[in-house]
């Protein structure tokens, strides 16, 4: 399916509140097939920080639309066709959009808690722009989904990366090629939920979620168990490593591994490979981190007070309520390193 969209900021799409109101109206005469009633149906609207709570639009179409920042709490979409729609940094918590028509969606940033999606489409949509045409899956990066119902949902392909997903009803969901990478999963129900060939690594997977059969078929971090003196001998070696410039040691190595809760405080991880890591809750204060790759990792709760983190690359790690007091960021002396990916370190300091 294709829809044509203006210039994201067009001048004669944006939508008054009281406009709003009056759709609303004649749209709930509809549903109750009152004389004067009329079907909503808007396309490429500018809804962008409206206030949508407690209304009911089953059965409307808002095709391409920008809710942007919109207060949808409680609000009612069942069976709507809101294709190719933009809900990034908006209130969903509690909505309703059973069976509704959701490719190509995006929900970034969304606050999706408690909210009902049971047997909506939210696969793959190409949207054609002004310019050229785009093919997107439904994305719900970095948002909270927290008692969210997603049952027998089609989420073929869908981007839920760093997003938080605990109690979230998943259960005979189409997860095949989903992306959780960075994601909080703690007593999801995977049950019937179809996931080959989804990627959970750098996921916290815990409770009934861990013990889910679904699992089998995706690609999940190991978990690594290392402590007392095997720790403390890879880290010598690591040591080794870092001060002969490579020529004696061995470089620690833990990508995509589960190193939840571990306590390296203090420890000399400069240049270490930590690239898709699960490190939620792990002790990295005054860690030497300089030039380490921790890309994709997850750190959800992660001490990071006065870690060094110069010319560290923290590209698509996920920071959230990280402890972040103190670190040291930027240039790496000596090098042409620089530390990568401070948004998402910047949001952390700001979530302090």
């Amino acid at each position: 399916m294709t829809r044509k969209k203006k210039a994201p900021d067009a001048p004669d799409n944006r939508l008054a509140q009281e406009a709003l109101q009056r759709i609303h109206e004649l749209h709930r005469r509809f549903l109750e097939t009152k004389p004067g009633g009329r079907r909503a149906t808007l396309r490429q609207a500018d809804l962008r920080g409206l206030d949508f709570s407690g209304m009911n639009f089953t059965d409307a179409e808002f095709l391409a639309c920008d809710f942007r920042g919109a207060n949808l709490r409680g609000a009612v979409f069942r069976n709507a066709q809101i294709f190719g729609a933009n809900f990034d940094g908006a209130d969903l918590s509690g909505a309703i959009f059973s069976r509704a028509d959701l490719r190509g969606t995006t929900f970034s940033g969304a606050n999706l808690t408690n909210t009902e999606f049971s047997g909506a489409d939210l696969r793959n949509g190409t949207v054609l722009g002004h310019e050229r045409a785009s093919e997107r899956g439904s994305t719900f990066r970095g948002a909270t989904l927290d008692g969210a119902n997603l049952a027998e949902c089609k989420l073929k392909g869908a981007d839920f990366s760093e997003a938080r997903l605990n109690g979230t009803d998943l259960s005979g969901a189409d997860l095949r090629e989903a992306s959780f990478r960075g994601a909080e999963l703690v007593d999801a129900k995977l049950c019937g939920a179809q996931m080959n060939d989804a990627d959970l690594r750098g996921a916290i997977v815990a409770g009934e979620t861990a013990k889910s059969g679904a699992l089998i078929v995706a690609r999940t971090s190991r978990r690594l168990k290392i402590a007392g003196d095997a720790l403390a001998e890879a880290l010598r070696r690591h040591g080794e490593w870092v001060a002969s410039g490579g020529r004696k040691g061995k470089a620690i190595d833990f990508s995509g591994c589960d190193l939840s809760g571990i306590d390296l405080s203090g420890a000399n991880l400069a240049a270490a490979r930590l690239e898709l890591a699960v490190l939620a809750g792990a002790k990295l204060r005054g860690t030497l981190l300089a030039a380490a790759v921790l890309r994709n990792a997850n750190l959800v709760r992660a001490d990071l007070t006065g870690a060094d983190l110069r010319g560290a690359d923290l590209l698509g790690a996920n920071l959230r309520d990280a402890e972040t007091s103190g670190v040291k960021v930027g240039a790496l002396p000596g090098t042409a390193l620089a530390t990568a990916g401070l948004d998402a370190l910047r949001q952390a300091l700001e979530a302090a």
